[in-house]
């Protein structure tokens, strides 16, 4: 597939999975055997139903949960981009109670694909501003 068509498989999975909570969008821009290599504070298990497992929990707790991408970049099979998520927080989530907080934080990410769909994911986000942001840790310098 094209470098615009992988692109284009990557805003579907922000936009419709990530953005308006549609899981069963992922059969079509997903493998089965996923591969999320997650980032370290909350990790991620393989495979395309333990995605669709964290994303239904993300939309409980975080129900206007956006992710506005500013870069995006690709070459060959690999999609790369850059974003800001922001949320309400409407759950209980990494032991606080619904607080109504308005959590901002940036992340970065990098898909392959295979015949266009997503084979893996590499992903990081500023976990330490969430916690922050919640309360959870203080940083005082």
């Amino acid at each position: 597939m094209s470098t615009e068509a992988n692109k284009q498989v990557v805003r579907r999975f922000y936009d419709e999975v990530m953005g308006q909570g549609k899981t069963d969008v992922l059969d079509e821009l997903m493998v089965e055997n996923f591969i999320d290599h997650g980032e370290a504070l909350f990790g991620s298990e393989p495979g395309r139903q333990n995605l669709k497992n964290g994303v239904a929990y993300t939309q409980n707790i975080f129900p206007d949960f956006h992710v506005q991408l500013h870069q995006m970049i690709a070459d060959g099979d690999m999609v790369g981009v850059v974003g800001t998520m922001t949320c309400t927080q409407q759950g209980d989530f990494l032991g606080v109670p619904t607080s109504g907080y308005e959590l901002t934080w940036k992340g970065i990410a990098m898909f392959r694909l295979e015949n266009g769909k997503i084979a893996e994911r590499w992903f990081n986000s500023d976990s330490l501003s969430i916690a922050t942001q919640m309360g959870i840790v203080s940083l005082k310098m």
